[in-house]
Formats: structure tokens, sequence, C-alpha cells
């Protein structure tokens, strides 16, 4: 009876842990225009990482990992009247910082994130920059050339993979670079029709990390589950047998 409890509840649990992969842990939305619900030019969710290396007042370098939450953000807006690119920029840091991405839409219906360009202030007076040198102070412009998160213009996009944008050229004199920009958890549809009332995003294009996440992982926990309830059940045997030859014996 006991081994039979036990099993049901790694079951359960095994069931509990398989469906959690397959949820969506949603970051905020944003959409343009900011002041439309139904006709609506562009929509994003994601969760972002800025990642800066600067250098210290004692020459040594250091790496600041800046998350996009509510304590670094802004604001945010972004230009959606041109017919063939949107843009999204968002503002952090007490107005110090900004990410812009640009996304086209190309001849074949097309879109893609195709530039992500900003500036980046180190400030000493943050807790994210402590100990600045002096000449890794001020604002310093980057720009990145790229083509992501491809997909039809009815279609959205989703990767919940982080995409690490690491090509950015930073104009920092060697005393500021962008390492990166993180970018994960995405749902995005950068270029919706306007001419109808949104309801959701469009179908979404998964991108190939996810797929390969989905369709690997699963399998493993399945079997992890089958491998542990066979171990239960066998204890449960031993223990079960042993007590009715100690039985036996007493008799």
């Amino acid at each position: 009876m006991v081994s039979k409890i036990i099993s049901a509840l790694l079951l359960i649990a095994c069931l509990f842990f398989i469906s959690s992969t397959n949820a969506i842990n949603l970051p905020g939305n944003y959409t343009l225009p900011k002041d439309s619900s139904d006709n609506l030019c562009f929509i994003a969710r994601f969760d972002l990482v800025l990642n800066v290396e600067y250098v210290k007042s004692d020459g040594k370098k250091n790496i600041s990992i800046i998350p996009l939450n509510n304590e670094t953000f802004q604001f945010y807006d972004g230009t959606y009247a041109l017919t063939k690119t949107h843009t999204l920029t968002i503002t952090m840091l007490d107005n110090l910082t900004t990410i812009t991405l640009e996304f086209f839409l190309n001849e074949k219906n097309q879109t893609s994130l195709t530039r992500v360009y900003g500036s980046v202030t180190v400030d000493s007076n943050t807790k994210y920059f402590p100990n600045s040198s002096i000449h890794a102070r001020g604002p310093r412009p980057f720009v990145a050339n790229e083509s992501l998160f491809n997909a039809d213009r009815a279609h959205s996009y989703r990767c919940n993979t982080r995409t690490k944008i690491d090509n950015l050229k930073t104009d920092g004199n060697g005393n500021v670079t962008i390492k990166s920009i993180d970018i994960e958890n995405l749902r995005i549809q950068p270029f919706v029709d306007n001419m109808s009332t949104f309801h959701d995003y469009g179908v979404e294009e998964v991108c190939t990390m996810d797929r390969f996440t989905s369709s690997n992982l699963i399998p493993i926990i399945v079997g992890v589950c089958l491998a542990v309830l066979v171990i239960v059940v066998l204890v449960a045997y031993l223990i079960g047998r042993r007590r009715n030859r100690n039985g036996y014996q007493s008799v």
C-alpha cells in the first residue's frame, strides 16, 4: 500500500513538472501606439539584460549586469508610421541609457530585427557602475546590424531561449564596451495589421532552440520519472519481502 501511494505521488509530481516546462513566464507587453488596445501596429514582450564592461578608477575592468526590470526601467516609445520600419526604444537607468530595436519589413512581407542601437551613460552614482573611472563616464553610443527574429508579417515570433546580441560596436575609447544585450522569453509581432481590431498575437513561429529544447526535454523527464518509479517499487518490494521473512522466522 505504501509503495502504491509513493508511486502515485511521484507520478503526479512528474506530470506537474512536465506541464510546467511548457508554461511561459510572460514579461511586460510593449504596444505601439501606446494609447491603443484595438488597432495596434506593434506588440512585444520579452526579458532583457544589458552587459556593460567599464574601467574602474584603479584601472581594472568590471562587467555590470543590468536587467530590465521595475528598478531600471523608465519608459518606452517607438516609431510605427513608416510602412517598412518600426522601432521600439526603451529608456533605462534614470533616463541615462536607451536601447532601440529596429525592425524591417521586406518585399517578401517578412519581418526581422535588423539593427540595435542606443547609448549607455556610465554614472558612478548608480549601483551598477561603482568606482567607475572618470574616463569611462559619460554617454557611450553603440550599434549592431542584425538579422534576427525572422517571421511572416501575419505571424508572431516566439523564442524563450536566450538570444545574445554580442557584436555591438561601442564608441567608448576602450573605457566602456557593451559586451552584449541578452533577450529571452520573447514573443513579438513588429508589424501588426492596424486596419483590423487586434485580438491576440498571430500564429507563432518558434525559434530553433525552443523546438530543440521542447522535443528533447520532455522525453528525458519522462525517462527519469519512470526510472525513479521503478526504483521506488523495487525498494518497497524488498522491504516488504524482508518483513515477511522476519515474520516467518519469529513464528
